[in-house]
């Protein structure tokens, strides 16, 4: 197997730029592909603070995060983000290899498993990928249910639903090389892969510090792959035809006695599966701090089918008489897209009245050995039926993510939100030549992001800004005439990889999220404040019933219980007063809609209790 240290000691080979290499646009998708688990920070508030959300759980994301969240909401909740846009730039090193048109064909030999390979004779090029994707949204509803109980009359009981893609992805391109006849060797391809998720969950408050939930979806991964693979091999220029070529006028001289190969590739997949995920939530300190665990199973398999129509077309004229093979098939398969366990444990505290913070480890679990549509007929001597360019190994390795982000409360109606993030990669290493098919790229990711909004009549809006920076290794292409002529003698060496993500978002709320900074600091002071004035309501009203006993004149005792009940009423009356303030500060916060209707409704009532 070739090793990374030959793979990245390569030289540039100075020369004459002839390989050309062209891409149309690529969407790098939210969670850039099935390798990564941390790219996409779903709804309104983890977007800000880079996912530390399986503790803090304070909006409609907690569907994904920690369903145990839910009954922390609000009693009717709308809940929505959409990426507007994003920037993908990858550039692979020494990526595509190929035989130097200007050395003698054939003289492309390095041998790859050396520490210091050489590369005489050969052609090396980076790939560069620039893409501005459109990436996927994300939607979700909640609503409560139950007697009214706890503090603030929560309900118990959340219910909600909620619809988003973790990943889009679609790219292509169009990969041209040069030999030293003229001839261009090409590689074109055309992928989409995506996957949705459809579902709904639970959240229960078993008692007052400590909250379950569940929730349940439906995922759905499509997969199309579309790759058409030309080349031409070996021959010698033709005296008889001229120059240029009459037949073919882009290269000096007609070749005779070479290979001509063509293969078409269309594959096509979709798969099912039933995802679960499971959530707890202890609540301590009067609810400043929480301590939130999500546990996800491996998901279940319920369905899926692919279909693959191969095409291949060949004739060598290096021999006499020239063998010629043409083949068509259509073959029609099953699926296969497992989804590996994840672990999430988080932490929020509400240090000031003003601030939140929070943090998140997550845990991720390897996928065995295994095939995307397993069974797949192969032809002797040719690389893969799928595709040069399809990865179709379901193979992943154990990874862990972490998120530290916080929440800042600017004024009474603007906020902020930060944090710092990992998006590590759970593919395997990016080499594989033993069975002479491309790796994806195992990319590991640094980044953080931010968000800025206000929220205002139980309506909010933000914006937000996630950057990402990874660095690993990338699978390579090898376009010498010697592969392509005999696959099995080929290595797909790995090439070093860097990049950088930038997803600008928007999100907002109607039913406004729960404001767990402050909302939590004022039910611990209230609940302090209420245990404090009962204490000195029963102390008073012990020391008035001694002093009674002691007085024994009537009129002095008439006159203490006198001063006792005014003393009450003015208490009443206080409460009273409260509650008049309390009720003109819920009016101010009514919609002019919602004023008219409320007042519209008293005038009824009067009119109707008015003789």
């Amino acid at each position: 197997m070739t090793n990374r240290s030959a793979t990245r000691s390569r030289a540039r080979i100075a020369g004459a730029a002839l390989l050309l290499v062209l891409t149309v646009e690529s969407s790098a998708s939210a969670q850039g592909d099935t390798s990564h688990y941390q790219t996409l920070q779903l709804g309104e508030r983890s977007r800000g603070m880079a996912a530390a959300f399986t503790g803090f759980a304070a909006d409609g994301a907690a569907i994904w995060f920690n369903p145990a969240g839910l009954p922390l909401l609000e009693a009717k909740l709308l809940q929505g983000s959409l990426s507007l846009s994003s920037l993908r730039k990858a550039t692979l090193s020494n990526a595509i290899l190929s035989d130097d048109p200007n050395a003698t064909p054939g003289s492309c030999n390095p041998d790859l498993n050396s520490d210091d390979p050489d590369f005489s004779g050969c052609q090396l090029q980076d790939f560069e990928l620039n893409s501005r994707p459109t990436l996927p949204a994300f939607a979700v509803a909640s609503f409560a249910v139950g007697k009214a109980k706890y503090d603030k009359g929560g309900k118990p009981v959340q219910i909600a639903i909620s619809a988003f893609q973790t990943y889009n992805n679609e790219n292509g391109g169009d990969i041209q090389t040069m030999d030293s006849f003229g001839r261009t060797n090409s590689v074109q391809f055309a992928q989409k892969d995506r996957i949705t998720y459809l579902g709904a969950a639970v959240g229960y408050r078993a008692i007052e510090n400590f909250l379950i939930g569940l929730s349940l979806f439906a995922a759905h991964r499509e997969l199309d792959h579309l790759e058409t693979l030309a080349f031409s091999i070996g021959g010698e220029q033709d005296p008889t035809q001229g120059s240029p070529c009459p037949t073919s006028p882009t290269i000096p001289f007609c070749v005779q006695n070479a290979r001509s190969s063509s293969r078409n590739t269309f594959f096509q997949m979709s798969a099912w599966s039933l995802v679960f995920r499971i959530g707890l939530m202890q609540l301590l300190g009067n609810g400043r701090w929480r301590l939130g665990l999500m546990f996800q199973p491996p998901g279940i398999q319920v369905g899926g089918k692919s279909t693959l129509r191969f095409e291949l077309n060949d004739v060598d004229a290096r021999v006499d008489p020239a063998p010629s093979e043409s083949i068509f098939a259509e073959v029609k398969r099953g699926s296969n897209s497992p989804i590996p366990w994840e672990l999430r444990f988080g932490v929020a505290y509400a240090w000031t009245k003003r601030v939140a913070v929070a943090a998140d480890l997550q845990l991720v679990g390897p996928v065995g050995e295994g095939s995307i549509t397993p069974g797949l007929p192969q032809v002797a001597g040719r690389a893969n039926t799928s595709g040069a360019l399809l990865d179709t190994d379901t193979k992943r390795v154990f990874t862990w993510n972490i998120s530290i982000g916080t929440e800042i409360e600017l004024t009474k109606f603007l906020f902020t939100r930060f944090g710092f993030l990992t998006d590590r990669s759970g593919a395997p290493d990016a080499i594989e030549s033993e069975t002479g098919r491309i790796q994806r790229s195992s990319i590991d990711r640094y980044g953080f992001s931010f968000s800025f909004g206000g929220h205002k009549n139980n309506k909010g809006l933000s914006f937000a800004l996630s950057a990402l920076f990874g660095k690993g290794d990338g699978p390579a292409l090898d376009l010498r005439p010697s592969t392509l002529d005999d696959p099995d003698t080929g290595v797909f060496n790995a090439s070093e990889v860097k990049e950088r993500v930038f997803i600008i978002s928007i999100g907002g709320d109607v039913g406004q999220a729960a404001a767990v900074v402050k909302d939590e600091i004022k039910e611990k002071k209230r609940k302090e404040q209420l245990e404090e004035e009962a204490r000195q309501a029963a102390e008073r009203q012990a020391e008035e019933e001694a002093a009674e006993e002691l007085i024994d004149d009537p009129e002095i005792k008439e006159a203490t219980e006198k001063a006792r009940r005014e003393r009450l009423e003015a208490e009443k009356a206080e409460e009273e007063l409260e509650a008049l303030k309390e009720r003109k500060k819920q009016l101010e916060n009514l919609s002019i809609e919602d004023q008219e209707a409320l007042q519209k409704s008293t005038q009824e009532g009067i009119q109707t209790l008015t003789p």
